[in-house]
């Protein structure tokens, strides 16, 4: 008895890991003088020298992100890579076109995310770079802000004018980084169209303004239709096929203001998932299905 007690202390306190969050950033004094950053750099020539800021040259000048929650590798990627084809694959040929077009640089790359799959623990581990444990699932209905150094804060502090739209996690994790939010509750999981909805509302007009420097976009109608009616089902393909259309105007609005001096001469289009799903569109654990995405 005593040692069975002994080896469930063990392992709960192994497997219920707790991680601290450390307040300090990193920042220009970090930087030293002899770093190669400044070394090899003509007058500084590849070096944003700004008083504040420090690090090198951005290599493009706006940022699109589009996050579409839950999004496996096979709902992207060609059926051709997988001995069965399923009813919702190829339903977003966009991206497909994009990534094998002649001369494109657009790539679809598959991305393994570490568990648990939950979208707070995937965008704090996408945006700070850390490992989130099981027993912050808890912290799903209703996330602290993040306090230790991450991406959001240093694009802000180095300048960039943050915009989000979609999931309301992300205000909740960020509550003061960004110049415009545009948030939705995101836990209503019988709703697979207010998030959604918002996110095109707004998406698309924003892509023709020019106060921003980073648009961050957070899609979630892929994740609800997995909790209620599966992979393989109506919902889901009808979500797919309306992401696509979405895309395929995203693209059309980037492509159009890209010529020469134009909005978006030098914009980078990134469009990823935060986590898969399984069959029954569950994830949260380990498997496969929920640690395989797109990006």
């Amino acid at each position: 008895m005593a040692l069975h007690a002994v080896a469930i202390l063990i392992f709960t306190r192994g497997f219920l890991l707790t991680r601290t969050e450390l307040p300090f950033h990193s920042n220009c004094s970090d930087v030293s003088k002899e770093s190669p950053c400044f070394s090899n750099s003509p007058q500084g020539s590849d070096v944003n020298s700004t008083e504040g800021r420090c690090w090198t040259k951005p290599a493009i000048g706006r940022l699109v992100i589009i996050v579409l929650d839950a999004i496996r590798f096979d709902f992207v990627a060609p059926s051709s890579f997988f001995k069965e084809k399923k009813p919702w694959m190829d339903r977003l040929p966009v991206l497909q076109k994009l990534a094998f077009g002649e001369g494109s640089s657009a790539r679809i790359f598959k991305a393994i995310a570490d568990p648990p799959t939950t979208s707070l623990q995937r965008l704090k581990g996408l945006t700070t770079g850390g490992l989130p444990t099981f027993i912050d699932v808890g912290n799903s209905f209703g996330a602290p802000a993040i306090v230790e150094d991450n991406l959001i804060h240093q694009l802000v502090e180095n300048g960039k004018r943050v915009v989000m739209m979609g999931d309301d996690t992300w205000v909740q994790l960020f509550p003061h980084h960004f110049r415009k939010s545009y948030p939705f509750p995101s836990f209503n999981v019988k709703d697979l169209h207010t998030v959604d909805n918002g996110c095109i509302d707004n998406l698309l007009p924003t892509l023709y303004e020019e106060d921003w420097d980073v648009l961050i976009a957070h899609f979630l109608g892929v994740d609800h239709a997995g909790h209620i009616f599966g992979v393989d089902s109506a919902p889901m393909i009808e979500k797919l096929e309306q992401y696509n259309g979405v895309l395929e105007k995203v693209i059309d609005a980037l492509e159009s203001q890209s010529r020469p001096g134009g909005l978006h001469e030098n914009t980078y289009l990134l469009v990823m998932g935060d986590h898969g799903q399984t069959l029954n569109g569950d994830h949260g654990g380990g498997s496969p299905e929920e640690v395989a995405l797109n990006v």
